[in-house]
This record gives structure tokens, C-alpha cells and sequence, in this order.
């Protein structure tokens, strides 16, 4: 299409091949005179003739605009295409790094630690519930996780514990979840229960219950698991001292705690196995 447009002086050319013919046509029937006829021709023609140039160097022109569109519009897609590819690159790039720096905190804080084995896993999906706080991971029993099982952060803060196990997945209820009891202490070395509450999981909290009479914890206190019942490490953070409150019988304490890990927005956790001795 086109090459036909640029081809405008074959247009030019048979449009003067008629005026030509008819000249010579008027010529030879005059005997060679030129007649008022043939000057009116050819004064209607001339206009034509030039306006047939300007027409086809217009269409011409467009076309040249619209190739040079599509060309250009091509181009943009290409581009878009490999700024995509760039960024996918760059986010997988970024979330190995992360992942490394993971890895880097938790040898940092297991390095002397001999008698534990950890499943790294990735979180990906929560429970939809609002009478529960779980979620799901893409390891199981492949992999050797069980019921039970503690799951922590790379900083070795807990997270929760095992409670169903598929094949390739498993099930994690977190340490708000009101289903969850497990043996706390404080900094003191004052032992409780740390255990989820149905209020206070709302706003993703926990209570410390059974803080001996005359026990008053602190605000900002850390708070560990005991490593009572030998199914949790001890020493693994759950949370610091949010508030302090009275029990009902009005005797002694309880806390409310606000877990270490930010745990809504976990993207890879470890699931702890402690290595028992043969025999």
C-alpha cells in the first residue's frame, strides 16, 4: 500500500496521458488548430491535475503517520515487556535477599545451639475465621513436621504451634489464638501460662494468667517460653509486657502481653524440632 502511494507519479502520468490524448484528439479533428474547446479543456484540467498531486502526496503523508504510529506503538509494548521482566527480576532478586538475611539471623542465634533442627517453611495463607488465628505453610509431613511442632521467627520469637498436617502443608495456630496454652515466664524467672484470649486476640494480644500471688511483672518485661512439657525450646521470645491487671479474686496478677512477632505480616517462618537422644 505503501509503495502505491509513493508511486503518485504514475497517477501524475496517466492523468497527463489523457489530457495528452485529447489534445491530439482535438488537434487532429481541427486539423491542427486549437479550438476554445480544447483551451477550456485544458483549463479545467490543469487545476485537476494539480489537485490530484496534492491529494495523493496527502494520503501519502498520513500513511507515512500511521506506519510511523504502529511502529512507535510496538516499540512501547517492547519496552513495557522488558521494564516487566525487570522488575520481576528485581523482586525475586530482593526476596532471595530477604530470605538470606533470614537464614543469616537465625545461624546468628542457633549457632550454639546443638540439639535442635529447623524447617524452614513459607506462610501462604491465612485462616479466613474470625474465631481462630491460623494459618497455613507449605511444608508437612514430607518434610518431618508433626503435630506439635513450635514455629518460630528467624529472631527465634514464637510464633505458634503445629495443630494439623497434611503431606505437603500444615496447619499453625498462632500464639493469639484462644486455643493455645503454653508454659511462659518473665524476665525474673517468675513462671506462668501464656494463653490466647478471645477479646485480646483482636487486637492481637495475649494474657499471661497464673502470675504467682505477689508477683507484680513489669511493663516492658520480656516474656519466654519455660520450656515446661519439653515440647517448646525453652528461651524462645513470645512478647513483652503490654499492661498489668488484677485478677478477679483480687490477690494476685495477670498481663497482658503483645507478641514479638509482627504476625500478620509473616512471609517465612521455622518450624522447631528439638533432637532427642537415642535410648
Amino acid at each position: 500500500m505503501k509503495r502505491y502511494l509513493k508511486s503518485k507519479g504514475a497517477v501524475i502520468g496517466v492523468v497527463t496521458g489523457v489530457v495528452v490524448l485529447i489534445t491530439l484528439l482535438s488537434v487532429f479533428l481541427t486539423g491542427g488548430r486549437v479550438s476554445f474547446i480544447q483551451n477550456g479543456v485544458a483549463t479545467l484540467l490543469g487545476p485537476l491535475e494539480r489537485g490530484i498531486v496534492r491529494f495523493v502526496g496527502t494520503l501519502e503523508q498520513l500513511y507515512d503517520q500511521m506506519y510511523g504510529y504502529d511502529e512507535l506503538e510496538a516499540r512501547y509494548q517492547e519496552l513495557r515487556d522488558r521494564v516487566a521482566a525487570y522488575e520481576r527480576m528485581a523482586w525475586e532478586a530482593e526476596e532471595i535477599r530477604e530470605e538470606n538475611q533470614r537464614l543469616r539471623e537465625l545461624l546468628g542465634f542457633t549457632m550454639d545451639i546443638h540439639n535442635e533442627h529447623y524447617i524452614d517453611a513459607r506462610v501462604i495463607s491465612w485462616d479466613a475465621s474470625n474465631w481462630t488465628s491460623a494459618f497455613t505453610i507449605d511444608r508437612g509431613s514430607d518434610a518431618g513436621i508433626a503435630v506439635g511442632d513450635p514455629v518460630m521467627t528467624e529472631r527465634r520469637e514464637l510464633v505458634g504451634e503445629v495443630r494439623q498436617v497434611g503431606r505437603d502443608w500444615a496447619t499453625v495456630q498462632t500464639i493469639l489464638d484462644p486455643g493455645v496454652r503454653l508454659g511462659g515466664q518473665l524476665g525474673t524467672g517468675v513462671s506462668a501460662v501464656a494463653e490466647g484470649n478471645f477479646a485480646l486476640m483482636q487486637i492481637q494480644m495475649l494474657r499471661l494468667s497464673f502470675i504467682p500471688t505477689g508477683e507484680v511483672p513489669l511493663l516492658g518485661d520480656a516474656v519466654t517460653t519455660s520450656g515446661v512439657g519439653g515440647v517448646i525450646p525453652n528461651g524462645l521470645l513470645i512478647g513483652r509486657v503490654y499492661a498489668v491487671a488484677i485478677e478477679d479474686t483480687g490477690i494476685s496478677y495477670y498481663a497482658i502481653i503483645e507478641p514479638a512477632a509482627d504476625l500478620y505480616r509473616l512471609v517465612q517462618v521455622f518450624v522447631v524440632q528439638t533432637m532427642r537422644d537415642e535410648g
